[in-house]
């Protein structure tokens, strides 16, 4: 093999296996978009995606560059706020193009109305009392003086219970004759 065929060789070679596997990864689009909000991301926080999802499960500050300049991956947050989390029980601020919009909080209590911004209507309802227990009920039918009290039947059901579909009848099929004559026999 010649010396200036061998790097046409090795560039198909891998330009081959490339094409071959291309069904198995990631299409190109979608990949570039990855990179370009991890960027963005690493660009306003110094984590990627996969770093504040690490950080989320944790409850610490994690990213995974820190490993490359020998320190810790994760440590423990600056200060107790948490910065994941979701107070389901406060309205929700949405910001739009027409302005600052609210939505009712993600959880609110039963007796809520859905309009009211008043976090005294979001606190939670007081439990009910317990019902007293009442004692059961037994129905008896009077009868005459000398015969025993006897148990009243329930009902009948109101409602015929519902009825089988007649089944339809079973249709044989018949051969017809051929319009063409018998093959002779052989």
């Amino acid at each position: 093999m010649s010396s200036h065929r061998l790097p046409f060789i090795t560039l198909s070679l891998v330009v081959g296996a490339g094409l071959m596997t291309g069904a198995c990864g990631v299409p190109l689009a979608v990949s570039g978009a990855s990179y370009a909000a991890d960027g963005g991301l690493l660009v306003a926080s110094d984590k990627t995606s996969g770093d504040h999802m690490i950080s989320m499960v944790s409850k610490q500050d994690c990213a995974l560059w820190r490993v490359i300049k020998g320190r810790a991956v994760c440590k423990p947050r600056e200060g107790d706020q948490d910065p994941y989390k979701v107070d389901y029980d406060d309205p929700q601020r949405m910001v739009a193009e027409d302005g600052v919009h609210y939505a009712p909080p993600l959880r609110t209590t039963a007796d809520a109305p859905a309009a009211s911004w008043d976090a005294a209507a979001y606190k939670p309802a007081p439990p009910p009392a317990p019902a007293a227990p009442t004692a059961p009920v037994t129905a008896v039918a009077q009868g005459s003086d000398d015969a025993a009290p006897a148990a009243i039947a329930e009902p009948a059901p109101s409602s015929p219970p519902p009825t089988a579909k007649p089944k339809k009848p079973r249709k044989h099929s018949v051969k017809k004759p051929s319009r063409r004559p018998a093959a002779p026999a052989s």
